[in-house]
C-alpha cells in the first residue's frame, strides 16, 4: 500500500516509515496538514497515518477534511500520546478507523496497518522484483516458502527476513536491525543479530543456490544479493 504519514516529529517519521518499509510499503512523509492536502491532489494514497498534534492544524480536523470534504474512504489510523478514552472517541467520531497510544510498538503498528488494509481489500506486495520466483512472502500468514515448501519461522525470524527480501542489494547495518526488528539501542552490545541471520541463511537456504546470498559485510551489518546458481548447484537441485 502507498501510505502517507502525517507526523511532525521526525524521530517518529523516521522509526514509522522504516516499520512500514519493513512491511513491504510505500510510504510518504508529511510534517504539516497542508503539505499532505497537496500531495492528495497529486497522488495516490491507500493510507493514512495522522498525528493528533500538528504545526498548523489539529490531527483531528485533517481526518475530518478527508472524510467530508475530499470524501476519501480508505482507512485512516490515528496516532497520539494521549491514553484518554475520551480521545479515542473523538478521533473515531471524526472518521478515523483506528486509534494507536505512543509510544508506538513496531508489531502492533504493523499488525494494525495490515488488520486495516486487509478489511478495505489491500494487501501487502510481495518481495522485491529482483528476487526469484523460489522465494514467496505469505505476508497474510507471515510464512516463507523456498521452492514450494513453506519454510518453519518464528515471528521474528519472519520480520527479519521480510526486510532483507525488501532491500536487495541494499546494506543493512546492525545497529538498524537492533532498533526496528528489537526495538532496542543500535548500540548495545549482543550477538543477537548475527545468531538470527545465521539461523535465517540456514533455514532459507541463502547461500547463493536459489539465486540468494545473505553476506556478512564486516563490522557494519548484512546485505542480500543476487548471484548467478552455477552449473553444480543447479545439478545439486
Amino acid at each position: 500500500m502507498h501510505i502517507g504519514v502525517l507526523e511532525d516529529d521526525l524521530d517518529q517519521q523516521i522509526f514509522i516509515k522504516q516499520c512500514l518499509l519493513t512491511a513491504g510499503h510505500q510510504v510518504s512523509l508529511f510534517t504539516r496538514s497542508n503539505e499532505l492536502r497537496r500531495a492528495t491532489l497529486q497522488h495516490t494514497f491507500d493510507f493514512f497515518i495522522i498525528d493528533w498534534r500538528l504545526p498548523d492544524s489539529c490531527g483531528l480536523d485533517m481526518v475530518a477534511h478527508l472524510r467530508q470534504h475530499d470524501s476519501w474512504q480508505g482507512p485512516i489510523l490515528f496516532i497520539t500520546a494521549s491514553q484518554d478514552e475520551d480521545d479515542v472517541v473523538k478521533a473515531l467520531e471524526h472518521g478515523a478507523d483506528d486509534f494507536l497510544a505512543k509510544p508506538l510498538r513496531p508489531n502492533e503498528l504493523i499488525a494494525r496497518v495490515s488488520a486495516l488494509g486487509r478489511r478495505s481489500g489491500y494487501s501487502t506486495p510481495r518481495a522485491a522484483s529482483s528476487c526469484p520466483d523460489t522465494f514467496t512472502l505469505h505476508t497474510d500468514e507471515h510464512y516463507i516458502s523456498v521452492a514450494d515448501s513453506a519454510v518453519d519461522l518464528t515471528e521474528r525470524e519472519y520480520r527479519l527476513a521480510a526486510l532483507f527480501f525488501s532491500k536487495i542489494g541494499e546494506l543493512i547495518t546492525r545497529a538498524h536491525l537492533l532498533e526496528l526488528i528489537w526495538g532496542i539501542k543500535g548500540d548495545v552490545s549482543t550477538r543477537t543479530v548475527d545468531t538470527h541471520v545465521s539461523r535465517l541463511r540456514r533455514k532459507l537456504e541463502l547461500d547463493g543456490r536459489h539465486g540468494l546470498r545473505l553476506r556478512s559485510v564486516y563490522q557494519s551489518g548484512y546485505r542480500m544479493e543476487t548471484c548467478q546458481v552455477t552449473q553444480d548447484e543447479q545439478i545439486a537441485k
